[in-house]
């Protein structure tokens, strides 16, 4: 349980950073496409891929954001009750589970897609930019 609590708590903490970063703007993520886009020369046609797996992505995690903030209130009411009650966590937990796993199907399912679009060279820079880390797909 404690781990649910802390890993809650890091989850919020990393929207958090990565709103003061301003990638929960428009901005930040077409930027961050753009020059992957660029780096690995996508004709239009996979530019186009990108950006519509990209943007259902997000629309498939706003339901992750919305269920978080419910689950911070769920957390908050269990917190306050005199003795701890598993099943309402457990509720939560489910909850979280469907939403986490509608969102590795959309994953999976967008990656495939992008995938089929890509020639062995670019799926070749792309894995070398997610071995180095962040740092080498910001050029």
């Amino acid at each position: 349980m404690f781990g649910f609590v802390i890993g809650t708590i890091c989850l919020f903490l990393l929207i958090g950073v990565l709103r003061r970063r301003g990638l929960h703007r428009g901005h930040g993520r077409r930027a961050f496409l753009w020059r992957l886009l660029r780096r690995i020369d996508a004709t239009p046609a996979q530019e186009k891929v990108f950006r519509d797996e990209a943007a259902g992505i997000w629309e498939t995690a706003g339901g992750l954001r919305e269920s978080l903030k419910a689950s911070r209130q769920d957390l908050a009411t269990v917190l306050r009750e005199e003795a701890l009650d598993k099943q309402k966590l457990e509720a939560m937990f489910r909850k979280q589970d469907e939403i986490l796993a509608g969102l590795r199907e959309r994953l999976s399912e967008s990656l495939g897609r992008v995938h089929a679009t890509l020639d062995a060279r670019q799926r070749s820079q792309i894995a070398s930019l997610l071995e180095r880390g962040d740092h080498a797909a910001r050029c």
